[in-house]
């Protein structure tokens, strides 16, 4: 069951099932956060990410960043685990499809946040890596999706105590020896952690979240509601156009599963993510865990559903979806502060 915000009211529909469970769980049994994924030569690779492989954070854990790979091969029909895989332990970047490569763009790890645009092809059971040119800074906690041969970097954060980004960036994956070059920002504040999305040649940014002080003057997250798209034309040397502002979010959803899935070539679906009312829970014993709601968003209507079907699945953050074979995976992802999942879900692309 679903209902529909728009311009027109509100009206209640039925919606198809939640999830499907097609691949099993990666070895990694704890589940990482902050993963990359993507697809090369039909095999889907994921990548990287942190946990606390000893201790929760509020028990005194450390954060733990990998630099492993797990390969899934359907002739094989299991996981093909590659350690120390990546020329470095990193997570939290960006990653995306291109040309039968995973593109990895900035992220963090112990030392701090990165710069580095590396691609990773699978080649007869191994990975190859070749460098590309680094981000203008180190960067991690962004987002971004491709349109077409172009990769949009928004938002994030330069180092780990720093403030959000209102930065855009973009690498043409045609050229990508070229660099990388200023795109323009959308009319909004700076953020990390939005969810970005692709449909008809537009880039489409939701949600994220900064800090703010509040009547008190204590620092506290402030989530975003606001939604915006970008169709990027490249005129001469230059790459222009406007950010438009869409409707805005029923609720927030920072740090959601991201690339945003486009279902039936006309609407988005955005899962987990959090909202403000989540944001106020700071004891991770106590906390809630994260928000399991599934919004619609239409583009050519600019338009929100609400998707009340329930699901035993928990919601999660800091994960990555990549398509492989017509199913939109969700890979890993933090279920609450400082616990992963291992388990990989999918929704059909049709």
């Amino acid at each position: 069951m679903s209902i529909a915000l728009s311009s027109n009211g509100l009206c209640v529909s039925k919606a198809g099932k939640r999830f499907d469970y097609d691949l099993p769980p990666l070895p990694h049994t704890q589940g990482k956060a902050g993963m990359f994924a993507g697809v090369s030569h039909g095999k889907l690779i994921c990548l990287g990410g942190a946990d606390f492989p000893d201790e929760y954070p509020w028990e005194g854990g450390t954060k733990k960043w990998y630099d492993d790979a797990y390969i899934w091969e359907e002739t094989q029909q299991e996981w093909q685990h590659v350690e120390r895989s990546m020329p470095l332990p990193l997570g939290y970047g960006v990653s995306a499809s291109y040309a039968d490569k995973v593109w990895i763009v900035g992220g963090s790890n112990e030392q701090g946040h990165l710069s580095a645009v590396r691609s990773a092809e699978y080649d007869d059971g191994n990975i190859k890596w070749r460098k590309y040119p680094d981000l203008p800074h180190a960067l991690a906690n962004m987002s971004g999706a491709l349109v077409g041969s172009l990769l949009i970097i928004v938002g994030g954060m330069e180092t780990p105590v720093s403030s959000a980004l209102r930065t855009c960036y973009g690498l043409d994956l045609d050229q990508p020896d070229q660099g990388w070059f200023v795109l323009p920002v959308w009319p909004g504040p700076e953020r990390i952690f939005p969810v970005c999305g692709t449909y008809n040649g537009k880039l489409y940014m939701f949600s994220g979240e900064h800090t703010i002080e509040n009547s008190l003057g204590n620092k506290q997250r402030h989530i975003l509601q606001d939604a915006y798209s970008f169709q990027p034309r490249k005129d001469g040397n230059l790459w222009t156009r406007d950010w438009i502002r869409l409707g805005d979010m029923p609720r927030g959803m920072s740090a959601a599963a991201s690339p945003s899935p486009l279902i039936h070539r006309e609407r988005f679906r955005l899962w987990g993510g959090v909202d403000r009312v989540t944001a106020l829970h700071t004891d991770p014993v106590t906390h809630p865990g994260i928000s399991a709601t599934v919004l619609w968003y239409y583009p050519e209507t600019d338009s929100w559903r609400y998707d009340l079907q329930q699901s035993s699945e928990k919601g999660r953050v800091t994960l990555p979806t990549v398509l492989y074979q017509g199913s939109h995976y969700y890979i890993s992802g933090e279920i609450r502060p400082g616990v992963r999942t291992n388990s990989i879900m999918s929704v059909r692309n049709k």
